[in-house]
């Protein structure tokens, strides 16, 4: 789910421009008087970041309730204008498009717009879907969500962008509604796609997700098969705090738990009490092997002083984790291997889940 909710954070800062200024009308309940706006074409947006502009930037003042986006008439264009801490309003825009924008609220966010047939249908998901967002920040927030609503609220998320190219399978928005799934359901979606909705200025933007989409199901499946406890846990050797190399094969005959994580990652960190109790209560039996990924060395260190890893910490040096990473099919941090005392893969687990330590209690009978 906090997947779903990135993605869909993301992507809601899209916009493109019409021929004419884009008016946006500002209710006089909305007390926020300037905002940041940075807009772009979208041909720029999917080039490779090497060679992509910087966005514009301007700042919009109201005035007599109403402000202006700047034209950009050379081609379908993207328009960022944040309302809040994690929300934006996302506008789409063809040259020739007549379209007004209405800012009814910022917390909770409410717009709409007028003009394109496009964006009113986008307007219209986003407002539905920022609903469902809402519930799941609220379980959030009272701590311990009960899995079961999580996943309906998941499901119906996904059913209303799903419900949506049912109804509307040649809309300019289908592609908008697809970048909301994930897995093997956005590659069902995107291969079904019609002529029409390839068409869209916005479609460019599932290429990339699509090659994502792949690698995370490629992901799972070697996930699966690493499982199986007949595959040899993937070698590797890094620097301790004191540069002495240390290999993973150092530990055979021991369970071992590898934890890749980062001081830059809360879920890691949140993570750490409960760890240390699985340290205490399985030593000498099981080693904990952490090791750092996407992280500066001075980080590490500090975060090493301040968290006080009681276990074998390690240094991965490589920016992204290299093949290390790909070899464990890390998708996310934190992830942790168990390794059995044969040097065996027995289990995979992404992120801060409680059922880890469970399979860590039955795997160590």
């Amino acid at each position: 789910m906090n997947r779903i909710i990135t993605s869909a954070l993301a992507t809601i800062a899209v916009a493109v421009p019409a021929m004419a200024d884009i008016t946006v009308n500002v209710n006089p309940a909305v007390t926020t008087k300037e905002f940041d706006i940075e807009y772009g074409y979208l041909s720029d947006m999917v080039k490779p970041r090497a060679d992509r502009p910087e966005a514009n930037k301007a700042k919009a003042t109201v005035i007599d309730g109403k402000f202006t986006l700047p034209a950009m008439n050379e081609g379908a264009a993207q328009y960022v204008i944040p309302t809040g801490e994690r929300e934006y309003i996302v506008i789409y825009s063809k040259p020739g498009d007549n379209m007004t924008v209405n800012i009814d609220g910022i917390s909770p966010l409410a717009y709409s717009v007028t003009g394109s047939k496009l964006m009113e249908d986008i307007s219209s998901l986003d407002m539905e879907s920022s609903k469902l967002l809402q519930q799941y920040r609220e379980l959030s927030a009272a701590g311990s969500p009960d899995p079961a609503v999580v996943e309906k609220i998941s499901n119906d998320y996904d059913k209303l962008f799903t419900d949506y190219v049912a109804a509307n399978p040649d809309a300019e928005a289908v592609p908008y509604a697809i970048m909301h799934l994930e897995g093997q359901k956005f590659l069902d979606y995107y291969n079904a796609m019609t002529p029409a909705a390839k068409a869209s200025p916005i479609a460019l933007f599932l290429e990339p997700q699509k090659e994502y989409a792949e690698r995370v199901i490629a992901a799972e499946r070697r996930k699966v098969e690493l499982q199986s406890g007949n595959v040899e846990a993937p070698a590797f050797t890094f620097d301790n705090l004191e540069g002495k190399a240390v290999s993973l094969q150092d530990f055979r005959g021991k369970w071992v738990i590898i934890d890749f994580w980062g001081s830059w990652c809360p879920w890691c960190i949140k993570g750490f009490p409960k760890l240390k109790e699985a340290y205490a209560k399985y030593q000498p039996k099981l080693e904990i092997v952490g090791v750092a990924c996407n992280d500066s060395r001075e980080a590490w260190e500090k975060a090493l002083k301040k968290y006080e890893l009681p276990w074998v910490n390690l240094y991965n040096p490589e920016k992204g984790g290299g093949k290390l990473l790909e070899d464990y099919a890390v998708e996310g941090f934190p992830t942790k291997a168990i390794i059995n005392p044969e040097g065996k893969i027995v289990n995979i687990t992404t992120g801060e889940n409680p059922a880890f330590f469970e399979i860590l209690d039955e795997l160590m009978k």
